[in-house]
């Protein structure tokens, strides 16, 4: 045992003083330690032993137990060790209680064993506290002769951390502003170094970074007397650059320097006194990112011009309001809990956080602040929009793009198509021999657009612009049209009452069609068709089934497979089945099938019931709504020539002063005149992309800003932009998808003109 001892020894090993009470447990320890290299300074029973062991042998790092015989345990004796030498204690137990925890933690230990422990983990434990304990005493030693010469300084030194609260002050400022250094640690820098300008304008920490050098002010100390000072600022940033406080370095002004005092040395303090300074130190102003500050019931207690922009309106206005009024329904849903976690846990966090409605990235912090939060946002929407860029073209098909784009122009086609098709059918007698031939190429386009729409689903372009709806009417007026096969019985289940559910009334009716198209081509010989829609806890349950042949639990495993049929004609895609998944995971349900050879198939499809509706998409459409008493104006903007000529004629018949427009800048124009000229609009229908030209989300932004109360209808054949699922956050009160038929668009420009609280 000698001979390690000074083997150790010679090697300068680390040197461990162990208190332990149990006399084989401590000699375990000591042959442990010694094995492994270390020196065993002393081997000490109780706390008394362990003081007067540490003043002889001055240990590298102690290892303590927490549990000790006497008047004095090992937390205790852990406290006094360090206070007469700050060598890193680590602390033995054999138990892990909270109480134990608790109370060890108190004394700031550099680790924690419980006992029995592996050998590796005792090594590990005793040079991470010794690593840590020099890195700490090497800090310690930089930062006092850093102080030293700070202190030795001629000028007078003042240093803040980002909040402009004060950590350090040196002799010579304690001189100047009256204030000592205890005094003055944890104050704001405008409450202790009072400056302004000579003129009398008082400057805040914001103007004390403004990048002026070196300037004469007014310094008025903590007895109200004004000397003048020469100072410098400079912002203290971190190695990523942000500012994390500010060091302000002055001296008073050579005699030449100093310019004549105001005749009222009182009115420096007048002007303090009535100075709107902010909760938050006016440090934050020179940070070049939007930051807010809220207390704890969300109220904005201060904003920085950027976070003003951010949130859309004028500094003054947002002072006291609710901050998650403020911002769209849609991020209070999907952020809430992160800013909440922050605000009642007191601890720090980040997340990344997408405004749609601003088409913006940001990256947020948040930081506890008193009893309420520090936001600090910094765009981050050129990388974001990268990354989402690169992901697209790494994961998006090329079907997705041509059908994106396909869709777009052929739903304007059918549009016009459709729309011509209505107002020849209204010119015609109800008797007219015509009129089948033209309810027959009305339903061709219907098809058409079914089959436009459901290759833009498949390609994952067809995000369902959900509304609140009947669906058991939906189903009713769908299934009473649907073209019945010669040798199919047909069945239909409805309850009379149901709750509603949130649909897209183009997309459900996509997916009915596929389900009811499958469930015919299983009977090519005759049979049976059933659907049955039922309630079941928050769900709406749609069966579908057959009495045809039936599938393997092969085939089953392969249904929902893009291009998999089993049927033979050259025109079987293999698509409808996963079209029919797409559109039910988008609406957030679910999708089952269970079928057997010879016994049929049902296929089940469940969907999320909504709350009870305010208006009620399905009875809407279709419906003539009474028209107004007077001719209402409504605005219209529409790059396609041939539906802008529909959309007038349609809504001029409807009693309605249209107003055509093709251009967005033309319909901001159009739309301010008239709010001039006391003759506003009641109504904007807004096509949502206009190539070459602005279109209706930008217009849209641009009416708020001089009309808060603007009603616009957004209109587009690209279904899957974000404006149509979540027109609401962009302003618009309601959506209309392309294609549609003239008593769509009639009916939903009524209604909402009847609605109008203005009229």
């Amino acid at each position: 045992m000698a001979g390690a001892r000074a083997q150790a020894i010679a090697m300068n090993a680390l040197r461990i003083l162990v208190v332990e009470d149990e006399t084989l447990v401590a000699r375990d320890l000591e042959a442990t330690l010694t094995r492994m290299g270390f020196e065993v300074t002393a081997l000490c029973r109780s706390g008394a032993e362990a003081l007067a062991a540490l003043r002889r042998e001055q240990p590298d790092v102690i290892l303590m137990d927490i549990h000790l015989p006497s008047g004095m345990d090992g937390v205790e004796a852990a406290t006094c060790l360090q206070a007469e030498h700050p060598a890193p204690v680590i602390f033995l137990s054999g138990c892990a209680d909270e109480a134990t925890l608790v109370r060890s933690r108190a004394a700031q230990p550099y680790g924690f064993l419980r006992k029995p422990f592996q050998e590796s983990e005792l090594r590990s434990a005793i040079e991470l506290a010794h690593a840590r304990h020099s890195a700490l005493r090497q800090l310690q030693s930089r930062e006092g002769r850093f102080i030293s010469t700070l202190c030795s300084l001629a000028e007078g030194v003042i240093s803040t951390d980002m909040l402009g609260i004060v950590n350090f002050m040196n002799p010579v400022a304690e001189q100047l502003t009256g204030w000592s250094a205890g005094e003055a640690v944890g104050r704001p820098l405008h409450s202790v170094f009072r400056v302004a300008l000579p003129s009398g304008e008082v400057l805040d920490s914001a103007a004390l970074v403004s990048g002026v050098p070196s300037r004469t002010i007014l310094l008025t100390d903590r007895e109200g007397r004004a000397v003048h000072i020469e100072d410098t600022t400079t912002p203290i940033r971190d190695a990523e650059g942000s500012l994390t406080g500010i060091v302000v370095l002055f001296r008073l002004a050579a005699e030449a320097a100093r310019p004549r005092l105001p005749q009222r040395l009182s009115s420096l303090d007048e002007v303090l006194a009535g100075s709107p300074i902010p909760n938050l130190a006016g440090i934050v102003g020179s940070i070049a990112d939007p930051l807010l500050a809220l207390d704890a019931d969300w109220r904005i207690t201060y904003l920085n011009p950027l976070a003003a922009g951010v949130l859309g309106s004028r500094r003054e206005s947002l002072l006291g309001q609710f901050f998650w009024d403020i911002l769209p329904p849609s991020l209070h849903r999907l952020y809430y809990q992160e800013f909440s976690a922050a605000l009642t846990q007191r601890s720090p966090a980040s997340f990344e956080m997408e405004h749609e409605a601003r088409g913006a990235w940001y990256g947020v912090q948040l930081y506890p602040f008193g009893q309420g939060l520090l936001v600090l946002m910094r765009d981050i929407t050129v990388r974001k929009q990268g990354e989402q860029q690169q992901d697209k073209l790494e994961k998006l098909e090329s079907l997705g793009l041509l059908a994106r784009g396909f869709a777009h122009d052929f739903n304007n086609l059918l549009t016009v198509l459709l729309g011509n098709l209505a107002l020849v059918e209204l010119q015609l007698e109800a008797e007219a021999p015509a009129r089948r031939e033209l309810g027959a190429a009305r339903r061709a386009s219907l098809q058409a657009q079914n089959l436009v729409q459901q290759l833009l689903t498949f390609a994952r372009g067809g995000a369902p612009i959900r509304q609140v709806a009947d669906v058991a009417s939906l189903l009713r007026g769908w299934f009473a049209e649907w073209p019945r096969r010669p040798g199919l019985d047909y069945q239909l289940e409805v309850p009379p009452q149901l709750c509603p559910a949130e649909v897209d009334r183009h997309q459900i009716h996509r997916l009915w069609s596929n389900l009811l198209r499958n469930a015919e081509q299983a009977q090519p010989q005759g049979g049976a068709v059933s659907l049955r829609l039922t309630a079941a806890s928050d769900l709406l349950v749609l069966e579908v089934a057959d009495v045809g042949e039936g599938m393997d639990a092969e085939t089953l495993s392969h249904i929902f497979e893009p291009y998999f049929t089993t049927r033979a004609e050259s025109n079987a895609s293999g698509l409808g089945l996963t079209v029919c998944e797409s559109i039910t995971k988008a609406h957030g349900g679910t999708m089952s099938v269970e079928s057997r050879l010879g016994l049929g198939t049902v296929l089940r499809v469940s969907l999320p019931t909504a709350a009870v509706p305010e208006v009620v998409a399905g009875a809407a459409v279709g419906r003539e709504v009474a028209g107004p008493r007077r001719a209402r104006r409504v605005l219209v903007l529409e790059d396609e020539a041939l539906i802008l000529q529909l959309m007038a004629s349609n809504l001029s018949a409807a009693g309605c002063e249209v107003t055509c427009t093709s251009e967005g800048s033309e319909a901001v124009a159009r739309y301010s005149e008239a709010l001039l000229g006391g003759v506003g609009f009641d109504l904007v229908v807004m096509d949502l992309s206009i190539p070459g030209g602005m279109g209706g989300a930008q217009a849209m932004a641009q009416l708020r800003q001089f009309d808060p109360g603007v009603r616009a209808i957004v209109s587009s054949g690209y279904s899957d932009d974000p404006v149509m699922s979540r027109y609401a956050d962009f302003g618009f009160c309601a959506v209309l998808p392309k294609p549609y038929q003239p008593e769509e668009l009639r009916a939903l420009v009524l209604g909402l003109l009847a609605e109008d609280p203005r009229a």
